[in-house]
């Protein structure tokens, strides 16, 4: 798929991605209806982006870094309140004052959260991992973005990111009952 595509190069990418897109709605006058489907672009973005960092990214750096346990549950709590400012966001009106007050928390919070991986904790992971590491890495990100439901989550993430086996394959019932659950599948 991305054969020479390193989990860390990917990240980074994400990162500069969002980044374009909080330009483009900031550039966008308050209550312009384009600045409510910007956001959920950025949602959508934002929590597969995560999910994959949480799942993939934060369980080496637990493990491999001397202060790993440390940085990791501050990369947590930060996606937390990410997730709780996208939420809040989801449920204001792109003409109200407080939309626009969201967004730009929102902006400083992410990209704080990028610029500060991207200093830190990028450059110690890759002096712990190897290069096919991260290249098996980013494959499995790919996976795990396009399984992700890209919809934040309504309670904290744990404080111990997901294991590396693969999701067990659910029966097509299973699938479905989640799908039309409200709410949608999670």
């Amino acid at each position: 798929m991305y054969p020479d595509e390193d989990l860390l190069d990917q990240l980074t990418a994400d990162h500069q991605a969002v980044l374009v897109h909080f330009s483009e709605l900031t550039g966008l006058p308050s209550g312009d209806p384009q600045r409510k489907q910007l956001v959920d672009l950025l949602t959508d973005r934002l929590v597969r982006h995560t999910r994959a960092e949480e799942e993939l990214l934060y369980p080496p750096a637990r493990e491999r870094l001397a202060d790993g346990a440390e940085v990791v549950d501050g990369e947590l709590a930060d996606h937390h309140a990410v997730e709780t400012l996208l939420e809040e966001l989801r449920r204001t009106e792109a003409g109200s004052p407080h939309f626009d007050r969201l967004v730009a928390r929102l902006d400083e919070e992410v990209t704080r959260h990028a610029g500060d991986e991207e200093a830190r904790l990028f450059p110690a992971l890759r002096a712990v991992t190897t290069e096919s590491e991260r290249r098996v890495l980013a494959a499995r990100a790919h996976e795990t973005k396009d399984l992700s439901s890209g919809r934040p989550r309504h309670h904290p993430p744990s404080a111990r990111p997901a294991d590396h086996l693969p999701p067990p394959e659910r029966p097509l019932t299973a699938r479905l009952r989640d799908f039309l659950a409200p709410g949608g599948p999670h």
